[in-house]
């Protein structure tokens, strides 16, 4: 404001003497650097704000900067150092954060131990020492904030805490402070304005969660609920890494109670303290008996970090990695725990347990070393075991063996009854030994990471060793087994599959397994000729596409179980085409479209009978229907019959109208292409004032986010997912046609991994393709196993299309294995000029491997399914 008053005034007196106009620009210079030196300190302040730095905890998952696309990396270590800031506005920098202790030495959340048991802190009570003016002192255990009524002005707006030292108060009610305990001096009703010395937690409220003695068998009851926190030890580990910008802070004293290094300072004093007479008495008289509390100004902190590939960098900045929020199904990392990959548990193969070595994370391919079969206590570690290459596909994480960084465990029992070592080498003699509430300490701990084929946790009492995993119980895995099965619906196969998919399944599963137990070969059977399977897919690839100039294997699809015998040793017969022309009637058919209406014998809607073999035949309403529901369903019969699209077919049943089944053809350019997913649709008696039901014919695959193994279809159309407008259902305007057109272009899309709740905002971000392109490549495995199930049994009524659909797909469906073989990306078969989002243009070694195991399986189906080159 000043300044333009004097831009104005030169203006008004242009004829002012030299001295003024001097002296007018003395003033203006003086005022522009003031300005200018406030705008200095501004800009200083911005600086400081806006070099706050990114901060990595332990375990966190980070990707490179200059590579968001390529591997993943987990930290592995974190080194802080922070800036403090004193009452005074003095900073001491460069503290070490292991120096730092917290202001309340329990708050809410925190897991604590007492003896055997585990909790979860509710609330701690504070307790709060009161200085007052003629010297005396009391401490107040507080149940209610009301009980002490801050005096203004308050120091902090934003503070973190109810109290906190120097903060002045007044005792609302006398007898509070006439029940306190009385440090120094004795109660006077007169003393009720003081100011607050020291806070610290007087009580616990805990949770109690289970005890170490109840895993064991032992059955026990808890403590009660409040207690005192002398009894109770803090389950915590790297708190020296999770310091934030204006945190409280103490710093931790020496063996004689004084602090690390001297601040100077007592506590935290605003300015407008200083400025009351009263607290400036108080703290000049008692200022050494006020706790040392300090504000986190800046920190800064380097990471180490476990890179996929088993490397370890250490020391980086955080501006050279990015964070990464969504992990993929298929990421390992080194000393993790894996198990075979197996749909369901089979008696003809058990799954094998691994760890992890190294991933390469571009080609999907895991270095494992197999150590024993699953839920076995007997590991291999001492006979050195060869490490093997297998596919990213192949592999699941290990239910039981996996922890997480910073998890609870306990010791089994098992354990505790072997274990003969000392208690201060973090392991115990017996049950028995475990007379004292700190002998437990030995037995909860959290896990720091996976070490040297083992798992490395930090016990309650402090002690850090390493132990194998089948010595250690999660505490999460423990409270999740209930919630764990009764989510099986949407995470396992189970018995929510149909009596007669879980058979199928199981038995789809026994065809895939190739060895038992101890590795030795299974009984053959009619899926079981890998190396015959293997022969005859390279005769058909061969006269297919022509790989290794071989010239002409058989054009018909031979059944594996029996001799293959190659064209080149066939007499062809009279009636017999002649086999060149065959092999250019085979490599014809590959340009044919998708099969049409037009080119198909069986209808798109029909009407049917029989309907015991639908999801919904036993449900009931149907007996008694309102003439409006007739009307609406037929209407619907009516839209389904004229304008069905390509790719959908449609059963309805003459007997039961409250029943459909339909079928989607999945789409070219998406990893569903060329399959066929059946779905089967109930009309409830309040329909259409509420959505259908609809089950997922899923032969126990789950290849899409929205369709579950259990058959459950995720769709706000539905109601079974949120959404709005025209995404949820409309009694007035929403049909079965649009369910059907939502399935096929929203849910079988091109990039289905971004159809997970939350996933759409990584649309065209680095790890949100590249997570994307993994999916696609298992997606389409699944796809494909999904056809095995399909053609092994073909759902009602749809037995025509099925054989139609892949007698004429069959040869395209091959050809894309043998492109995505040579490299092209899942559904873009010979599409080289394609380039997937994160810049790759080939899919993954891992997918190639997974794909050439499966693909004898698949000729062997198309083979069991009668179906041959000759339409």
């Amino acid at each position: 404001m000043d300044l333009f008053t004097i831009d104005s005034d030169s203006e008004s007196y242009t004829g002012t003497s030299d001295s003024e106009d001097q002296e007018c620009e003395f003033t203006y210079s003086d005022h522009a650097q003031n300005i200018l030196s406030s705008l200095d300190e501004s800009i200083g302040k911005i600086d400081n704000f806006l070099t706050f730095e990114r901060g990595f905890l332990h375990g966190d998952i980070v990707c490179p900067v200059s590579d968001p696309s390529g591997q993943l990396g987990r930290v592995v270590g974190v080194a802080m150092f922070v800036d403090l800031e004193t009452s005074s506005g003095d900073i001491i920098k460069d503290v070490n954060s292991k120096k730092l202790s917290r202001v309340r030495s329990f708050v809410s959340g925190d897991c604590v131990v007492m003896g055997p048991w585990i909790g979860r802190v509710i609330r701690a009570f504070d307790l709060v020492t009161l200085l007052f003016s003629d010297g005396a002192k009391c401490e107040i255990l507080l149940r209610d904030s009301d009980v002490l009524k801050p005096i203004p002005p308050v120091l902090f707006e934003d503070a973190p805490y109810f109290y906190y030292p120097g903060q002045r108060v007044r005792i609302v009610d006398p007898s509070v402070s006439k029940s306190a305990t009385w440090l120094c001096g004795s109660w006077r009703p007169s003393r009720d304005d003081g100011i607050v010395s020291h806070v610290d937690v007087g009580l616990v409220h805990v949770n109690w969660i289970t005890s170490v003695t109840n895993v064991w068998g032992d059955k026990s009851s808890s403590p009660p609920n409040i207690q005192d926190p002398k009894k109770l030890t803090l389950l915590s580990c790297f708190p020296y890494a999770n310091w934030q910008l204006g945190d409280w802070c103490a710093l931790m004293t020496d063996n004689n109670g004084c602090l690390w290094m001297d601040s100077g300072k007592s506590c935290i004093l605003s300015e407008d303290q200083k400025c009351d007479s009263h607290a400036h008495m108080y703290f000049e008289s008692y200022g050494s008996d006020c706790s040392q509390t300090f504000v986190v100004a800046k920190t800064k902190s380097t990471v180490d970090v476990l890179w996929q590939n088993g490397t370890v960098s250490l020391g980086l900045e955080p501006q050279a990695l990015l964070p990464v929020s969504t992990l993929g199904d298929h990421d390992f990392w080194p000393g993790q725990f894996v198990l075979e990959k197996l749909t369901v548990e089979d008696a003809a193969r058990c799954p094998r347990t691994a760890i992890v070595s190294d991933v390469d994370a571009l080609e999907r391919t895991v270095n494992v070393k197999w150590i024993g079969p699953a839920h076995s206590d007997i590991v291999s570690y001492g006979s050195d075991p060869a490490v093997e290459t297998v596919s990213v596909y192949e592999l699941v994480e290990h239910p039981d063996f996996s922890f997480c960084t910073g998890e609870v465990v306990i010791r089994s029992a098992m354990n505790i009854d072997k274990s003969e070592a000392d208690p201060t080498n973090g392991s115990l003699a017996s049950k028995e030994s475990l007379v004292t509430s700190s002998g437990f300490l030995s037995c909860t701990g959290n896990v720091l990471g996976y070490k040297d084929n083992g798992i490395e946790v930090q016990w309650a009492n402090g002690v850090i060793s390493k132990v194998q995993h089948f010595e250690i119980i999660g505490l999460d895995k423990l409270l999740d087994n209930s919630s764990v099965e009764s989510m099986n619906e949407e995470h396992t196969i189970g018995d929510s599959l149909d009596e007669a998919e879980q058979e199928e399944l199981n038995h789809e599963i026994a065809l895939e397994s190739t060895e038992d137990c101890t590795g030795s070969l299974c009984k053959a059977t009619a899926f079981l000729f890998p190396k015959t399977a293997f022969d005859f897919l390279t005769n058909v690839a061969a006269s297919l596409f022509g790989i290794h100039g071989s010239p002409s294997p058989s054009s018909v699809l031979v059944d594996p179980r029996y001799e293959i015998v190659k064209m080149a040793e066939m007499q062809p017969c009279a009636e017999e085409t002649p086999k060149e022309e065959q092999i250019v009637k085979f490599v014809a058919q590959i340009d044919k479209p998708i099969l049409s209406s037009e080119d198909a014998i069986s209808k798109r809607f029909d009407v049917v009978t029989d309907c015991l073999d639908h999801h919904f035949v036993k449900e009931n309403g149907h007996e008694s229907v309102t003439r409006g529901w007739l009307k609406k369903v037929r209407l619907e019969w009516n839209i389904l019959q004229n304008d069905l699209p390509d790719g959908i077919h449609v059963r309805v049943y003459e007997e039961r109208m409250d029943l459909l089944r339909a079928c989607i053809v999945g789409a070219p350019g998406t990893p569903y292409h060329d399959n066929l997913f059946f779905f089967d649709i109930f009309f409830p008696p309040d329909y259409p004032h509420e959505p259908p039901s609809v089950h997922y014919h899923s032969g126990g695959l789950r290849l899409n986010p929205n369709l579950y193994e259990s058959g459950k279809v995720c769709l706000s159309l539905l109601k079974t997912w949120t959404g709005t407008g025209n995404e949820v259902w409309n009694a007035e305007s929403s049909t079965v046609l649009q369910l059907l057109l939502s399935l096929q272009a929203l849910v079988l899309n091109e990039k289905p991994y971004f159809n997970e709740a939350g996933y759409d905002k990584f649309v065209g971000k680095a790890d949100g393709e590249k997570n994307s392109i993994t999916y696609n490549e298992n997606a389409f495995l699944l796809s494909c196993k999904s056809m095995m199930y399909v053609l092994r049994k073909p759902p009602k009524h749809f037995e025509t299309l099925v054989k139609e659909h892949f007698t004429c797909r069959a040869p395209h469906i091959l050809d894309a294995c043998e492109a995505y073989l040579g490299g092209d990306l899942v559904g873009h078969a010979h599409d080289k000029a394609y380039v997937a989002e994160d810049g790759n243009k080939n899919c993954s070694t891992g997918f190639k491997i997974m794909l050439g195991k499966l693909l004898p399986k698949l000729v062997t189906a198309f083979c069991e399914a009668g179906i041959t080159s000759d339409r």
